[in-house]
């Protein structure tokens, strides 16, 4: 019984390649005739350094860095020396886990810290730059990375506004006659699975709530990123709402795409193609795959849904495992998904079920693996 491992990390709790790990030792445990593969997935935000990484055979970078609240923290990303390219992850140097809840304000975050990365890679001679920007907690449009990469964005008496969402606000123009000739021939790829545009009721705010934006901020981010819309259109003929994408992580994408010409790629797309998904996939028996929760929103483009397309595609079955999942992630049965299972359980909270995750994982798993029912070269389709 050949069985593939491709799961997504558990946002605040495991990373793709933990989460992979622990269910290969459940199910190794369950049964010696279970021969698995793993393959940890990514789509641009937490975990895909790593996944990259391991993929490419390079090495990994860290430094300290300007975090979300401008206080310095730790921050790794890859290198591939052979091919001089850097993978970065927005989340190291501007992710909602370096903010603590209550202080949750994305009004007030920057992405400084992840301009400091790029310059970084860029100052060790990388000449590709892979940026993953999922899990962000910031909406400042990118201003503070861009800063500190030689664009510098001014006030209408030219001095430099504040670099966050508020600043954004007194915004009139861009200047980036000061980029650095070898930050403008480095290649950008933002990746993203996220396709929301940047203004509107669909745009950059949809994700606000949950970097920590009260009511009452609602309006005033809201006017933030039409401003800097304006700005961009004023200045480059770009309307930021054409381009899909250009909402995700607060703006950066959209952002970079204009003033640094950066190309925007779904990460998974990345991911999917590095490490022969689609080809493990066909070679396997049985797919495992999941995320922290899943739920009818991960139809939309998530990475589980992305594993399960592939897998119907082949007449290969599914199981899915999730820190939880909810009843109307039922529909998932009509993809050729033969079992959904949480370690969330009734007699377990949040918090304890993100502390315990690795042993929730390997027990599940090798409820799974005992389970011959599920776990055999049966013929689903």
């Amino acid at each position: 019984m050949n069985v593939l491992v491709a799961p997504n990390s558990f946002k605040e709790s495991l990373n793709s390649l933990e989460v992979a790990r622990h269910i290969r030792i459940g199910l190794k445990k369950a049964s010696r005739n279970i021969k698995v593969a793993e393959i940890p997935l990514a789509d641009g935000g937490t975990g895909t350094v790593y996944v990259l990484v391991k993929a490419l055979k390079g090495k990994f970078v860290r430094i300290k860095v300007s975090g979300p609240l401008n206080k310095k923290v730790l921050a790794t990303y890859g290198i591939i020396p052979k091919q001089k390219i850097a993978i970065i992850e927005l989340a190291e140097a501007a992710g909602l886990k370096l903010v603590p809840e209550k202080r949750r304000n994305p009004l007030l975050t920057t992405t400084k810290g992840v301009g400091e990365l790029i310059l970084d890679a860029v100052n060790k001679g990388c000449k590709k730059i892979i940026l993953g920007i999922g899990d962000s907690a910031t909406i400042d449009c990118g201003v503070g990375a861009l800063s500190v990469l030689g664009a510098r964005f001014l006030d209408r008496k030219d001095n430099q506004i504040e670099l966050n969402c508020k600043g954004l606000l007194n915004l009139n123009r861009i200047d980036t006659s000061h980029i650095p000739e070898r930050v403008k021939s480095a290649k950008i790829t933002i990746a993203s699975d996220v396709k929301n545009i940047l203004t509107g009721r669909y745009g950059a705010l949809v994700y606000a709530k949950q970097k920590g934006a009260k009511r009452t901020m609602i309006p005033v981010i809201h006017k933030a990123l039409r401003n800097f819309k304006e700005v961009i259109l004023k200045q480059y003929g770009i309307n930021l709402d054409t381009i899909l994408g250009s909402g995700a992580a607060g703006g950066i994408g959209g952002a970079m795409k204009v003033i640094l010409n950066a190309e925007m790629k779904s990460g998974f797309e990345i991911i999917k193609a590095i490490v022969a998904l689609e080809e493990k996939i066909e070679q396997s028996d049985l797919i495992i795959t999941g995320e922290g929760k899943i739920d009818k929103q991960n139809l939309y483009g998530k990475t589980t849904k992305k594993v399960v397309d592939i897998a119907y595609k082949y007449k290969k079955p599914v199981i899915l495992i999730a820190g939880s999942i909810t009843k109307d992630a039922e529909i998932f049965y009509k993809y050729g998904v033969i079992g959904q299972y949480s370690i969330l359980k009734s007699s377990v909270s949040l918090k304890n079920a993100i502390k315990n995750a690795p042993k929730l994982l390997e027990d599940l798993a090798y409820s799974i693996g005992k389970n011959s029912e599920i776990v055999s070269p049966h013929v689903y389709y």
